[in-house]
């Protein structure tokens, strides 16, 4: 039986002062891309803005490295909230999406990942805080060619289960809005059964483990995931894009990790 296999990906922090040596070190340990990640001072905004004045220096960085972007991990939190109530603040959230989507243009990804909300979201508000998410998406979608990619979140987050996800995406009804699925972010359902769930909407991943009580970014082998059934959901969904690790933990651990899952997956179907 053919070996199952998927890139294998970093997300690399821009908002830490160690990206540069990251992004050299990622290169020469052969991942094969990265995902650009300029999300990580969201809940410190001067350090956020000040990071964004250097954006381009990271960049050209990424450029020279020659290391393919899979993905730019747009910012999240209460200044980047897609769906929220009030009209003039969705709208400048839109607005801001847009200006950095254009600004990162150069990198030429194949997708933006995006936060559909914050929390807490309470039952009776959902439903319309997804009706902001929907009318925030359809707004940014033509900003450019790029998918933009909703991520599944956890908790309260809106797209925290498979099945809201994919309404959601549905209501949506632009080609190039798709799915980031963090697969420890599943905690109504199993990581696997959610990846089954959602097919062909799935364009990229966020690969760490957890317990099943709240997001963990453990190494996979820590916690609860089913690496084989999840590896095998994935191969029988058609998945071929990146097995993009999101967590800290040293670069070499990672790629020893991701030699021992497939492995691993891949010697159980002998």
């Amino acid at each position: 039986m053919k070996n199952y296999r998927l890139p294998l990906s970093k997300s690399i922090p821009f908002c830490n002062e160690k990206f540069y040596e990251l992004l050299s070190e990622a290169k020469s340990l052969g991942f094969e891309a990265i995902d650009f990640d300029i999300a990580g001072a969201w809940s410190t905004p001067d350090i956020e803005d000040e990071y964004f004045l250097h954006l381009e220096e990271g960049m050209a960085a990424v450029i020279e490295s020659g290391l393919p972007v899979n993905c730019i991990h747009i910012p999240f939190g209460d200044r980047w909230n897609p769906c929220l109530h009030d009209e003039d603040a969705r709208r400048a959230v839109v607005e801001k999406f847009r200006a950095i989507i254009a600004r990162t243009a150069p990198l030429k990804p194949l997708g933006y990942i995006v936060h559909g909300s914050f929390e807490p979201n309470f039952d009776d508000e959902r439903e319309a805080k997804i009706a902001q998410l929907v009318k925030s998406m359809r707004e940014m979608a033509d900003a450019t060619d790029a998918y933009l990619c909703i991520e599944i979140l956890p908790r309260t987050c809106l797209m925290n289960t498979a099945a809201e996800a994919k309404r959601i995406i549905e209501e949506i009804g632009i080609d190039n809005v798709r799915v980031c699925v963090d697969v420890n972010h599943f905690l109504q359902e199993k990581s696997e059964d959610g990846v089954l769930a959602l097919g062909n909407l799935i364009v990229t991943t966020h690969i760490s483990d957890h317990d099943y009580e709240n997001e963990r970014h453990w190494m996979p082998g820590k916690g609860k995931i089913n690496w084989n059934a999840l590896i095998g959901a994935f191969e029988k969904i058609g998945y071929k894009g990146v097995f993009n690790y999101e967590l800290g933990a040293p670069l070499a651990d990672i790629k020893e990790n991701y030699k021992i899952l497939f492995d691993a997956y891949n010697a159980s179907k002998d």
